[in-house]
C-alpha cells in the first residue's frame, strides 16, 4: 500500500509536525496568521501547556476555485493559510495514528509515533534531530493502535496514552523506557465505543478523545473518567464528523478530518470551529506514492 491520508499533527517549540500514514516524509509547518501559537511553550519550549492564552479568533481557510461565497469572505480574510519550514523523513511504514512531542529528564525533546493496522501496531520513540527511530514497541496483535499523547502525571512522571480502535482499551506507557505501566477501558459514543484520537490540555489536566463520530470526549487525567462532551460544527455551521487524530494547540483542539486533508482547530468549550485549514497542497494526493492517503 503506498500513502494515505495527513494523519498526524505535533506542536513544537517553533512549528508544527505533520504526516501521514504510510508517507515517507513529514513537514515542519507554520502557520503565520496565528501568531500566538507558539507563545506559551511550557517544559523547555515543548508546547504542551498553552490553554490560558488568548486566542485569535481570525478564522483561516484554502479556498478552492467555485467555494461559496462564505468560503470566498474567509478567503479574503487570509489567503496564506500555512508555509513549510522543512520537508524530513519518515518511515513509509508507518501507519501513523498518533504524533506528539515530549521530553527526557534532561529536557532533550524526542517525538513520540503510535501506528496502526493489526498485528503491524507499534509506539516509538523518534530523535527529532535525524528523525531515526530509536526505540521501538510492538503492541499485542490483538489491538489496532490509535492515537496517544506525551502528559506529565499528578507525580511529574512522564507518561505516554495510547487508545485503540475497537478494543475499548488503552494503555499508559513510561514515555522514557516505552514500558507499558498501565492497561485501561472506556467507552465513546456507542454502540462502537471506538477509539481513533487522544490530546491532552495541561491547564484543564485534562486527555481530549475522538472516536469518528462528531463528538469530542474529554477524560480526567489522573482518573481517566468522562468529564463532558461537545458536538464539533465547522465554521458555515454543519456538524462535523470523522473526527480523527487530534493536537491540543493554543488552546484549541485541533483535529484532522479522516478522509481529507483538512484540519479545524474548535474551541473545547463549545466545540464551534475558529479555524480551519485545507493541508491538500501540502503533498498533493496526485504526487503521493501509490496509495499514500490523507493528512493523519
Amino acid at each position: 500500500a503506498g500513502a494515505d491520508v495527513l494523519n498526524g499533527i505535533a506542536l513544537g517549540t517553533d512549528h508544527v509536525l505533520i504526516t501521514g500514514k504510510l508517507w515517507d516524509r513529514m513537514y515542519k509547518v507554520d502557520f503565520p496568521n496565528w501568531p500566538t501559537l507558539f507563545a506559551s511553550s511550557s517544559k523547555d519550549g515543548v508546547a504542551l501547556d498553552n490553554g490560558d492564552e488568548a486566542k485569535d479568533p481570525l478564522a483561516i481557510v484554502s479556498v478552492e476555485e467555485g467555494a461559496s461565497e462564505e468560503g470566498e469572505q474567509l478567503q479574503a480574510a487570509s489567503t496564506d493559510t500555512f508555509s513549510v519550514i522543512e520537508q524530513v523523513d519518515h518511515d513509509a511504514s508507518s501507519f501513523t495514528q498518533g504524533l506528539s512531542y515530549g521530553y527526557d529528564n534532561d529536557g532533550k525533546l524526542y517525538i513520540y509515533e503510535t501506528t496502526g493496522l493489526r498485528g503491524k501496531s507499534k509506539v516509538r520513540r523518534i530523535d527529532p534531530d535525524t528523525f531515526a527511530v530509536i526505540k521501538s514497541v510492538d503492541i499485542d496483535s490483538a489491538y489496532f493502535g490509535e492515537g496517544s499523547t506525551f502528559y506529565t502525571d499528578a507525580d511529574g512522571n512522564r507518561r505516554l496514552i495510547e487508545i485503540t480502535w475497537k478494543k475499548q482499551t488503552g494503555f499508559v506507557y513510561d514515555a522514557d523506557t516505552l514500558e507499558q505501566l498501565r492497561e485501561f477501558s472506556y467507552t465513546t459514543t456507542a454502540p462502537g465505543h471506538e477509539g481513533w484520537g487522544i490530546t491532552y490540555d495541561a491547564s484543564a489536566q485534562e486527555f481530549i478523545v475522538s472516536d469518528g463520530s462528531a463528538n469530542l470526549y474529554f477524560w480526567d487525567r489522573d482518573t481517566l473518567a468522562e468529564k463532558r462532551s461537545v458536538k464539533v460544527t465547522r465554521l458555515d455551521g454543519r456538524e462535523q464528523d470523522q473526527l480523527n487524530e487530534l493536537e491540543y494547540m493554543d488552546g484549541l483542539v485541533c483535529c484532522n478530518i479522516w478522509y481529507s486533508d483538512d484540519i479545524i482547530c474548535v474551541e473545547p468549550e463549545s466545540g464551534n470551529s475558529v479555524r480551519e485549514y485545507d493541508m491538500s497542497s501540502l503533498w498533493p494526493v496526485d504526487e503521493r506514492n501509490a496509495g499514500a492517503d490523507v493528512l493523519n
